[in-house]
């Protein structure tokens, strides 16, 4: 793709939009040819001695004319439908193309192809025949031999350069379903790319502005015949009721069981209008005779058969090529409406139900997601504006998102996780650890203060309480590590999600979560908490060295001892020293200290070793090892978020990787 600035066309039955976008700044312009509108009417007007006229103008004069002036005058619209079988379309298409750039030049419009990249949109399911034809209508009409790109890519990258979704879920399973004024048209893409595209280039809004005409006629009594003697019926059909069509699509999107009214001036109108009578109208429908005789004009038909359902071709349209293509509805994720007639509320109507998606919901909710732009006319022609630049911007933000990871996982996501750590760690600590011990276990060590008895003793009934309370501390724990890990999972994606978002690209919300247990699940970090008996160990493991500490201080330090001799009572001093070291030489200390272990003391001998201080370091000691026991099980999970964003991080870069290979059909 080279750095020119690029001009992108969606040629449409009802009308054609123009984009604009630099080659190297994914930001697109729709052109506004003068009516305040995207895009222009395709239609031209031919006048005798004259210019031809074009889109909007060209409509509006001719629906103004006197009948002696439509003597002079022919209107051609609805020309995209008939270019592959119909050289009058071919020539009326081409000579719109070309009549667009003349005004524009006279407009002072920068719409000049020649310094840049031109590409036109095709229907997907477009054989070799129409895309041939649309080319050479293209260079007939001044835009050279464009390059042609599906449809249904331009849709995609719309939607991915606005954020509505990430290039992940742009790789996934797509339906882009292209509704317009003269084709329906589907496309599901897989990897980017229209992988099976199917549709009918003869349903679309032309066969609803026919059913507007017909219904106008029965409602305004002899129209017909006055249309007919002034040369109003193809303007009246085409271009009002296509008007009056949109009029109420417009108003049953908002409320269906409203009924509304619209005035065609000077050809009467439409007076309550309903659902209900519109739902029985396109469900017997048969094309006028005015339809037919302009098809026939124009060198074919094409239409439904007499008393055709437009819902139900709508529908079997939809599930013929997805049987034909055996394509599972539940490989679907994502569904992008385009082109005008997607306003219809049947059409999303039909699609959630034949595919199975859920109700309308928020739309970054996870899931399968039916998505259709503020402008779905216009959809097409920004995104395919839009190829080359956004080419050229997702090679940079690769760039930039591989450099960039490890700074965001030290200095955005190391303070995040340092944060949420300390918080189990407060939380565990504080309910399982500085808690259980004092009210659990310092009554045990106050009341050996206040009664004295064997160190053996206590050492037995700490164990003891240990045992008892296992189950319970074991129950806190498993309670406590799960609280704090969904918004450890929160905070991490909302982080990720916004440093994509630096580089203006979205990243899918909600794609990994935490979960406490054994079960490991794809796109999902556990906590392991079985095998809590860990922190009892801890425990067990302080408590013994508390206990184990006072048989030291029985059994002598640094030179001074304490010992029980029997009924004598407490001997301090030098004499105990002296008679300890005759025990460690004949016996040793491990045993000398199992011994003294077993020596019922006094509680004047049990507050000499277990003091408050003494106690209160035990305390202290838990924390610290039961802190140390937490930063291990923390590690794991810390080490796990960082790999999920590193896989994210991956999976993004290969996604853009395989947008940014999108190429136009050849």
């Amino acid at each position: 793709m080279s750095g020119r600035s690029v001009l992108a066309a969606d040629f449409g039955t009802t009308k054609t939009y123009f984009s604009k976008c630099p080659g190297d700044d994914p930001s697109p312009v729709s052109i506004d040819f003068g009516d305040g509108r995207d895009g222009i009417p395709s239609a031209i007007l031919y006048r005798e001695g004259k210019e031809p006229l074009v889109g909007q103008t060209a409509l509006d004069t001719y629906g103004e004319a006197s009948p002696e002036e439509r003597r002079t005058l022919r209107l051609r619209t609805n020309f995209k439908a008939d270019l592959v079988r119909s050289e009058a379309a071919r020539a009326a298409a081409a000579d719109f193309l070309s009549a667009v750039l003349a005004g524009a030049r006279k407009q002072h419009l920068d719409l000049e192809p020649d310094r840049r990249q031109v590409l036109f949109g095709v229907p997907s399911e477009a054989d070799d025949s129409f895309r041939s034809a649309l080319r050479e209508t293209a260079r007939r009409g001044g835009f050279g031999l464009p390059d042609l790109v599906d449809e249904p890519k331009g849709a995609l990258l719309y939607h991915i350069r606005q954020g509505d979704i990430s290039a992940e879920q742009a790789l996934e399973g797509v339906l882009v379903a292209d509704f317009g004024g003269g084709t329906c048209d589907f496309a599901f893409l897989e990897g980017g790319k229209p992988v099976h595209s199917w549709g009918d280039m003869n349903l679309g809004g032309r066969l609803f502005d026919d059913l507007f005409y017909q219904w106008l006629l029965d409602r305004n009594p002899g129209l017909e015949e006055k249309l007919e003697e002034q040369g109003s019926a193809y303007f009246v059909q085409s271009h009002l009721c296509r008007e009056a069509k949109e009029f109420f699509s417009r108003s049953m999107a908002r409320d269906r069981d409203e009924a509304v009214s619209k005035v065609l001036p000077g050809y009467g109108g439409i007076r309550n209008m309903t659902w209900a009578e519109f739902r029985r109208r396109g469900s017997s429908w048969s094309p006028s005779a005015f339809l037919r005789r302009e098809a026939q004009g124009e060198g074919g038909t094409g239409f439904p058969a007499e008393g055709a359902d437009l819902f139900g071709l709508f529908r079997e349209c939809l599930l013929s090529g997805l049987k034909e293509k055996g394509i599972d509805p539940l490989r679907i994720t994502l569904v992008i409406l385009a082109g005008g007639s997607s306003l219809w509320p049947f059409v999303p109507d039909i699609l959630r139900e034949e595919l199975r998606f859920p109700l309308p919901a928020p739309q970054a909710q996870e899931g399968r997601t039916l998505l259709r732009s503020e402008r779905p006319y216009a959809v097409i022609s920004m995104g395919l504006a839009l190829l080359p630049a956004l080419t050229a911007k997702f090679a940079s933000v690769r760039e930039a998102l591989a450099s960039e990871l490890p700074g965001f996982l030290e200095h955005e996501m190391g303070p995040v996780l340092a944060r949420r750590c300390a918080a189990v760690k407060e939380r565990i600590l504080a309910g399982a650890g500085n808690e259980f011990f004092r009210k659990k276990l310092r009554p045990l060590l106050e009341e050996f203060r206040n009664a004295g008895g064997s160190l053996a003793s206590l050492r037995r009934r700490l164990d003891e309480r240990l045992a008892a309370e296992a189950p319970l501390l074991r129950k806190s724990l498993e309670h406590n590590f799960p609280l704090v890990l969904p918004g450890l999972a929160e905070e991490t994606r909302e982080l990720t999600v916004r440093w994509f978002a630096r580089h203006g690209v979205a990243a899918r919300p909600g794609r990994a979560s935490l979960s406490a247990g054994n079960g490991r699940k794809e796109d999902s970090i556990s906590l392991e908490i079985s095998g809590m008996d860990g922190v009892v160990n801890v425990l067990a493991g302080v408590l013994g060295s508390l206990v184990t500490a006072g048989g030291a201080l029985l059994c002598g330090g640094s030179g001074a001892a304490l010992v029980a001799a029997g009924p004598v009572g407490l001997a301090v001093g030098g004499a105990a020293g002296l008679a300890l070291s005759v025990l460690l030489v004949r016996w040793g200390r491990d045993r000398v200290k199992k011994m003294a272990e077993e020596i019922p003391l006094p509680p004047a001998a049990a507050v000499l070793l277990m003091t408050e201080a003494g106690v209160a370091e035990a305390e202290r000691n838990l924390e610290e090892a039961m802190g140390a026991w937490l930063d291990s099980r923390l590690a794991a999970t810390r080490k796990e978020l960082e790999d999920h964003v590193r896989t994210l991080v991956a999976d993004e870069l290969k996604s853009l990787t395989e947008i940014g290979g999108l190429r136009p059909a050849p």
